[in-house]
């Protein structure tokens, strides 16, 4: 998270976490008496990129992918929590991510659409490596079992997203699809013994991600009416692992 009393603020984590987070920042600036949310913009950031901290200032880096990143809030908007932006928004994070060039960066117009993108890779295959008691994509894409289980919790995940987009008035040229699907699926099966965060944290016995990563999801869900029995099963079971292990 970047932050400064004036400038923008970005969260590069996983999961639904923008709306608890700018509901969190106005309700501190009510308690000043002030306005807003005490920031000229509020980013969401999503990496595809398979790197694991494995030191202060060190990476693993095992696979090539992309930077993506969106607008949550902006104040030059005048925005209502719903991702307006204006260009100026965006010039300003491609300017801060310009020394970044060798990987990738691409800016989402539309940030809700880039966090169910996300999704769409890390619900079936972070999910299964945690419920699995921790285990490399890899091994889920090439067991036939694990692998069905992944796009069925690929068309679930994408069927809460267009759901929720839709709910949220997006176009329907925004909603994701097959292509979504295949793309997933396609550096899935190129990534090699991956090892996801929460997988490391698990084995790790580390506090886990798992109410914005895996809970916000399935009550989304709930809400918007869709139905998503794999998805639902499998974090189930992480929050028992991170109930049994502590990892809070």
């Amino acid at each position: 998270m970047l932050a400064n009393s004036y400038g923008p603020i970005k969260t590069h984590t996983k999961g639904l976490v923008e709306d608890d987070l700018i509901q969190m920042m106005r309700k501190q600036q009510e308690l000043k008496g002030l306005e807003g949310v005490g920031c000229k913009a509020v980013y969401g950031g999503m990496a595809l990129i398979c790197s694991n901290r494995l030191s202060p200032g060190k990476i693993s880096h095992t696979y090539g992918g992309k930077l993506v990143c969106g607008v949550a809030y902006s104040a030059d908007a005048n925005d209502d929590d719903t991702g307006k932006w204006v260009e100026s928004d965006k010039q300003a994070i491609l300017d801060l991510f310009e020394p970044a060039a060798p990987v990738p960066f691409i800016f989402e117009p539309n940030l809700r659409r880039g966090r169910w993108w996300k999704n769409v890779w890390n619900l079936p295959f972070s999910g299964i490596s945690v419920s699995m008691g921790g285990i490399t994509v890899d091994r889920i894409v090439n067991d036939p079992s694990l692998r069905k289980l992944a796009h069925k919790v690929i068309d679930e995940t994408i069927a809460i997203a267009n759901a929720d987009m839709g709910k949220h008035e997006c176009s329907e040229d925004e909603f994701l699809g097959e292509e979504t699907r295949d793309e997933m699926m396609t550096l899935s099966d190129n990534m090699g013994p991956y090892n996801p965060s929460t997988m490391l944290d698990l084995h790790a016995r580390k506090p886990m991600e798992v109410k914005y990563l895996f809970r916000k999801a399935v009550d989304r869900a709930d809400d918007l009416g869709v139905e998503c029995p794999h998805l639902e099963a499998i974090v189930c079971h992480i929050e028992a692992h991170q109930r049994h292990h502590n990892l809070y």
